[in-house]
C-alpha cells in the first residue's frame, strides 16, 4: 500500500511539473497581453485581446477572468458586434457559475439565448440551451434541468454539431447520477466519450471523465472509479484547468476510505487549490465539511489513528480540534450559500461528533436542526411536485377547452358552408361531407387523448400524496421530539450513559430511515434492522413496559429479497401506543414475525394489549390518529402495488385476537416477494 501510495505520489508531481512549466511559459504571454491592452483602440482586436485574457486567466484567477470577460462584452456591445458578444457572454456565464453565482449565471445564459436566437446561430442556441439547464442543475432543479439538456440535444442534433451532441450526452449523464440511475449515467457519458476521443477535445474530454467517474464512485465501484479520474487529472492538467483538478481531487477522497493518508492527500490538494480560485464554490465548501468527517472518521478507528500519527505526526488532539473545526465552517459557509442538503448533512455529522466529545446539549441541538432542516427540505420536495402536477393538469383543462371551442366553431362553420355548397352542386357537398368527417375523426382522436392525460395526472397525483403520507408516517414527529426531550432529560438528570445510548441508536434509525425513504424498493435486511431499533427505543422510552420478539423464516434470505421501506412500522407503532400502553396485563409481548406464503410473503404483528375493539372504545385514539394515517396509508400503498403488480397481489387485514388465542390484535401484510441481490 505504502509503495502504490508513492507511485501515485510521483505520477502527480510529474504532472504538476509539466504544469507549473506550462504556467511559467504563459504568465509571459499574458504580460505580453496586458502591456498592449493598455494601448489598443477601441474596437473589434481590443475585444478579441480582452476575451484572450479571459481565457488566460480562466481556471488559475476567476475574478480577474470575470471582469476581462465583462469588459469583453461591454466593448463588443457598444460596437454593434454580435459574436464579440456571444463569445463573451458564454464566458461570463461560464465563470459565474464556477464561482457559484448561480442566479446570475442563468441570467447571463438567457441573455447568450435570445442574441443567438435573433441572429439564427444554432451552435449558441444549443450551448446556451445545455448551459441553462447546467444551472438550473446546480440549483437541484432537476426537471427543468433535464428539460433544457434535451432541447439543446435536439437543436445539435438537428445542426450535426458533434461537440454540442457529445456535450450534451456528459450533462444528462451527470443528471442520471443525481437521480442515482447509475447505468444510465455511464451508457450517456460513454457516448460522450467516444465522440471526445474523435473531436480530441481534451477540455470536455476530462470533465467528461470527471463524470464518468462519478458514476462509478457514487454506485460503490471505488477500484473502477479511480483510474477514470486518473486521466481526467491527467487532461485537466495538460489543459491547465485548476478548477477541474480542485473538483476531482475533492471526489477522489471518498475512493479511499480505508487508505486515510490518501484521503488526506487529496483533501489537502483540493483545499490548496479551492482557497485560491473559489472558496465559496459548493464542491469546496464540501471539501471544508469532508475534511471534518474523515478526521471524525479516522478518530474512531484505531488503526487508521495509529497510522496518521505515526506517517503525519497528527495527534489525536489535534484530529478532534481540525474535525470540529472543518465541520463548524462547512456548516457556516453552507448556510451562507443557502446549501440546505449540505447544512442537514453535516450538522448530523457534528451532532455525532459532539456525542463523541460528551457534548450532548450541543449534539441534541445539531439533531434538532438536521431533522428540522430535513423534514422541510421533504415537506417542500413534495409540494412543488404536487403543485407541478396540479399545474400541468389545469394547462390539460384549459387545452381541451379551448380545443373543443375551437372544433365546434369549426363544425359550425363546416355545416353552413356545407349547407350552401350543397344547392349550388353536389361534388361541393361530398367534399365538405369528407371533411366533416376528418373533423370528427380528429375530435375523437382529441378526446381520447385527453382522457388519457387526465387519467394519467390522477394517478401521478394519487401518488405523489400516497409518498406524502408515507412520508410523514415514517417517523411520528411526536416521537422524534419525545425521544429527543428525554434525551434532553437524561442529559439534565446527569445520566450521560443513558443519554449516549438513545442518541447512537436514534441516530442509527434516522439515517437507515433517511437512505431508505429516498427508494420505493429496498434491502430486506436494511428493513428489519430499522424496525427492531424503531422498536427498541419505544421500549427503551416506556421503561420496559412490553417486551418484543422478532422471528425471521428460516426459508427467507434477508440480503436477497427487496420490501417496500417503512411498511410496517404503523403496524408496530399501532400495537405499541392502542394496545401495549393501555393494558392491564403484567407480560405485555409485541411478536413482529416475518414468514415464507407460497410466491409471496407474510408480515405479522401480534400483541396481547387491550385488542382493536376496546382501544376505539376506550378512546386511546388521540385527534391525530383517529383519522387511522399510518392505516391508511399502508392500503393506499398496497393499491397502488396491486396496480403495478397485479400478478403478485398484495393484501392487508388487521383483527382481534379469537377467544383460543388470547387477549390483544392481529395485523397481517401479505406482499410479493421481490426479490434482488445487494
Amino acid at each position: 500500500m505504502r509503495g502504490l501510495y508513492k507511485f501515485f505520489l510521483l505520477l502527480w508531481l510529474l504532472f504538476s511539473g509539466s504544469w507549473i512549466y506550462a504556467q511559467e511559459k504563459g504568465s509571459i504571454a499574458v504580460d505580453s497581453m496586458v502591456r498592449l491592452l493598455s494601448v489598443a483602440k477601441a474596437d473589434t482586436n481590443k475585444v478579441n485581446l480582452l476575451y484572450r485574457l479571459t481565457l488566460a486567466y480562466d481556471g488559475s484567477d476567476q475574478n480577474k477572468a470575470l471582469a476581462y470577460a465583462q469588459q469583453s462584452y461591454m466593448l463588443a456591445k457598444k460596437l454593434g458586434w454580435k459574436k464579440g458578444q456571444l463569445n463573451s457572454l458564454t464566458y461570463i456565464g461560464s465563470l459565474q457559475m464556477d464561482m457559484g453565482k448561480n442566479e446570475q449565471a442563468l441570467a447571463s445564459y438567457q441573455q447568450l439565448y435570445q442574441l443567438s436566437l435573433k441572429i439564427g446561430n444554432p451552435a449558441d442556441m444549443a450551448k446556451s440551451l445545455i448551459n441553462i439547464g447546467a444551472v438550473y442543475q446546480r440549483s437541484s432543479k432537476y426537471a427543468e434541468a433535464a428539460d433544457y439538456f434535451f432541447k439543446g440535444l435536439r437543436v445539435a442534433e438537428q445542426h450535426q454539431n458533434e461537440t454540442l451532441i457529445a456535450k450534451s450526452e456528459s450533462n444528462i449523464a451527470s443528471l442520471f447520477i443525481q437521480q442515482r440511475d447509475f447505468e444510465k449515467a455511464k451508457l450517456h457519458a460513454g457516448k460522450a466519450e467516444a465522440r471526445y476521443q474523435r473531436l480530441q477535445e481534451p477540455g470536455y474530454r476530462a470533465k467528461n471523465l470527471e463524470i464518468l467517474g462519478d458514476a462509478f464512485a457514487f454506485d460503490g465501484r471505488y477500484k473502477q472509479a479511480i483510474p477514470v479520474y486518473l486521466r481526467s487529472l491527467k487532461l485537466y492538467q495538460q489543459v491547465g484547468d485548476q478548477l477541474g483538478l480542485a473538483t476531482v481531487y475533492t471526489q477522489m477522497v471518498d475512493c479511499y476510505s480505508n487508505d486515510p493518508l490518501k484521503r488526506i492527500e487529496y483533501l489537502r490538494q483540493a483545499k490548496r487549490l479551492w482557497d485560491k480560485l473559489a472558496p465559496l464554490n459548493l464542491n469546496a465548501i464540501a471539501n471544508t465539511g469532508n475534511f471534518g468527517y474523515s478526521y471524525f472518521d479516522i478518530l474512531k478507528n484505531p488503526t487508521m489513528l495509529k497510522l496518521v500519527q505515526d506517517s503525519l505526526g497528527l495527534t489525536k488532539a489535534q484530529l478532534l480540534l481540525d474535525a470540529d473545526h472543518y465541520l463548524k465552517e462547512g456548516i457556516r459557509l453552507s448556510q451562507q450559500a443557502g446549501v440546505p442538503d449540505l447544512v442537514s448533512q453535516l450538522t448530523s455529522v457534528y451532532a455525532e461528533l459532539c456525542e463523541y466529545k460528551g457534548d450532548y446539549k450541543d449534539a441534541l441541538i445539531n439533531f434538532k436542526l438536521h431533522y428540522s432542516i430535513q423534514d422541510s427540505i421533504a415537506s417542500q420536495t413534495i409540494k412543488n411536485k404536487i403543485a407541478k402536477l396540479e399545474a400541468e393538469k389545469e394547462i390539460v383543462l384549459r387545452d381541451r377547452k379551448l380545443q373543443r371551442a375551437q372544433l365546434q366553431m369549426e363544425r359550425i362553420w363546416t355545416y353552413v358552408v356545407t349547407a350552401l355548397l350543397v344547392v349550388v352542386v353536389l361534388a361541393a357537398y361530398v367534399f365538405n361531407r369528407s371533411r366533416i368527417s376528418r373533423l370528427r375523426l380528429k375530435n375523437e382522436l382529441i378526446k381520447q387523448q385527453a382522457e388519457e392525460q387526465t387519467r394519467e395526472l390522477l394517478y401521478r397525483n394519487k401518488l405523489s400524496e400516497s409518498e406524502l403520507k408515507a412520508i410523514r408516517a415514517q417517523m411520528n414527529p411526536h416521537f422524534i421530539f419525545n425521544v429527543l426531550n428525554s434525551i434532553e432529560s437524561y442529559i439534565v438528570d446527569n445520566d450521560a450513559r443513558t443519554a449516549s445510548r438513545l442518541v447512537q441508536k436514534f441516530a442509527s434509525l434516522s439515517r437507515l430511515i433517511l437512505e431508505n425513504s429516498t427508494q420505493s424498493l429496498v434491502s430486506a435486511d436494511r428493513e428489519w434492522k430499522a424496525l427492531n431499533l424503531y422498536t427498541e427505543l419505544e421500549a427503551m422510552r416506556f421503561s420496559g413496559q412490553f417486551t418484543y420478539r422478532f422471528e425471521v423464516d428460516a426459508q427467507i434470505d434477508l440480503g436477497k429479497i427487496l420490501l417496500p421501506p417503512m411498511l410496517v412500522q404503523p403496524l408496530i407503532e399501532n400495537a405499541i401506543h392502542h394496545g401495549l400502553r393501555h393494558g392491564a396485563a403484567d407480560n405485555s409481548e409485541l411478536i413482529i414475525t416475518l414468514e415464507q406464503a407460497r410466491t409471496q410473503i407474510r408480515f405479522t404483528v401480534s400483541d396481547n394489549g387491550v385488542g382493536i375493539d376496546e382501544s376505539k372504545s376506550s378512546g386511546s385514539f388521540t385527534a391525530i390518529k383517529s383519522k387511522s394515517i399510518g392505516l391508511s396509508a399502508i392500503r393506499e400503498r398496497i393499491e397502488i402495488f396491486n396496480m403495478m403488480y397485479g400478478d403478485q397481489p398484495a393484501s392487508f387485514m388487521i383483527r382481534k385476537k379469537t377467544p383460543e388465542e388470547g387477549a390483544g390484535t392481529i395485523a397481517e401484510l401479505l406482499l410479493p416477494k421481490f426479490s434482488g441481490l445487494r
